[in-house]
C-alpha cells in the first residue's frame, strides 16, 4: 500500500473511533503535539507521518502497526479479549463491549450482523434470575474464579452493579439495527447447564425453575420481537420504537458464534471462541469475506421476522418444546 493511503487509512481509523462531535484535527494535534496547522497537513497527506508518530497514535487507538503495513497480505491482526481470574474482570469485561456499542450507536449509518449457535449474549440481560445464573455459570465453570469453586448457586450471586451494567449494555443494543440468525438449537446450551447443574447439587429445584422461566420469558420476547421487527425492553411499548430487527432461520449449519458491526463504510469483526472471550478485527479484506459468507446464509435461511407467521411459530414452537416437564418427584428434560 502507498505510503499516503496507509497514512489516510490509518486516519480514517481513528476518525471512526472518536465519539459523535470530536475534531479529529484537534485530536491529532493534541496526541502528536503539533499545531492545527501542522495536523491538518498530516491529515490531508501533504506531510508524511514518520514512524513514532504512527507508533504513538497506533498505541493510543489500539491499531495493529502490522496490520496498518500490510506486511503479509495472507495474515489478519486481531486483537484478543480474554476474560479469566488473573486477567481481565467481569465488569471491565462489560464495560469494553458498552464502549464498543456506544461508539457504534453514536454513527449515522450503523449495524449488527449477529449469527449465534447459543441465545446472544445481549439477550441474558433482560431477566435477572437467567441473568444471575448466566453470570454464575461464567466465573465457576469458564473463567474458574477461585472465589466461586466451593460456591453453590444462589439468585443473590449477581452483584447490582453488575446486574446495572447489563442492562446498560442491551439498552444500547436494542437501538442499533441488528440482523440475528439462529438455529433451533440456540438454547440447548443453557439449558444443559442449568440441567448439569441441577444433577450436581449446585444448584437447588426452586431456583433452577426460576432461572428456566425467566430464560423462557427472554424467549417468548424474542419471538414478539420477531413479529413487530423491532428491538424493545419489557415493559416498552413496540409502537414507538422504529424497525430495527430481523431475524432468520439458519438451516444451514450450526455455524459460529460471529458479530460483523459496520458503522458508515467500515466494519469490524469480533469471533467469539470460548464462551465469554473473543478476538476481533478490522482488516478490510477478511472482514468483506465474512459479509459475503453471511449474506449466503442469510439467502438460504428462512427470514422468520414480521413475515412468514407459519414459520415464525414452528421456529418458536421448537424452543419452547424443549423446557423440562416437572411432577412431583422430579424433572424431565426433552433435549
Amino acid at each position: 500500500m502507498p505510503e499516503r493511503q496507509i497514512q489516510e487509512y490509518l486516519f480514517q481509523r481513528i476518525k471512526e473511533m472518536l465519539p459523535a462531535g470530536a475534531s479529529l484535527v484537534e485530536v491529532i494535534a493534541e496526541k502528536l503535539h503539533v499545531s492545527q496547522d501542522s495536523a491538518y497537513r498530516r491529515i490531508r497527506g501533504e506531510t508524511l507521518i514518520v514512524l513514532e508518530e504512527a507508533k504513538i497514535l497506533c498505541q493510543e487507538y489500539n491499531i495493529s502497526l502490522d496490520q496498518l503495513l500490510s506486511l503479509d497480505k495472507k495474515s489478519v491482526v486481531f486483537d484478543n479479549i480474554v476474560l479469566g481470574a488473573t486477567t481481565l474482570n467481569f465488569t471491565s469485561y462489560l464495560t469494553g463491549i458498552l464502549h464498543e456499542l456506544n461508539e457504534l450507536d453514536a454513527h449515522q449509518q450503523k449495524s449488527i450482523t449477529y449469527i449465534t449457535n447459543d441465545l446472544p449474549f445481549f439477550y441474558q440481560f433482560f431477566y435477572q434470575p437467567l441473568f444471575a445464573f448466566r453470570y454464575f455459570f461464567w466465573m465457576k465453570t469458564i473463567v474458574q474464579d477461585p472465589a466461586f469453586s466451593q460456591q453453590k448457586f444462589s439468585l443473590d450471586c449477581l452483584p447490582p452493579a453488575t446486574e446495572a451494567l447489563g442492562k446498560k449494555v442491551l439498552e444500547v443494543y436494542s437501538r442499533i439495527p441488528s440482523t440475528e440468525i439462529w438455529n433451533t438449537e440456540s438454547i440447548n446450551g443453557t439449558l444443559s447447564q442449568i440441567a448439569y447443574y441441577l444433577e450436581a447439587g449446585v444448584m437447588v429445584k426452586d431456583d433452577a425453575v426460576k432461572v428456566w422461566e425467566a430464560l423462557r420469558k427472554t424467549i417468548e420476547h424474542l419471538q414478539l420481537q420477531a413479529e413487530w421487527g423491532c428491538k424493545f425492553l419489557p415493559g416498552e411499548n413496540h409502537q414507538t420504537k422504529k424497525e430495527n430487527f430481523r431475524l432468520f432461520h439458519n438451516r444451514v449449519g450450526l455455524g459460529d458464534n460471529t458479530i460483523l458491526t459496520t458503522k458508515d463504510e467500515s466494519k469490524k469483526l469480533y469471533l467469539n471462541y470460548d464462551a465469554l472471550s473473543y478476538m476481533t478485527t478490522t482488516d478490510e479484506a477478511f472482514c468483506n469475506v465474512v459479509h459475503q459468507q453471511l449474506q449466503t446464509i442469510m439467502r438460504r435461511s428462512t427470514l422468520i421476522s414480521v413475515v412468514s407467521e407459519k414459520q415464525r411459530n414452528m421456529f418458536f414452537n421448537v424452543h419452547y418444546s424443549k423446557f423440562p416437564v416437572f411432577d412431583s418427584t422430579k424433572v424431565k428434560f426433552v433435549l
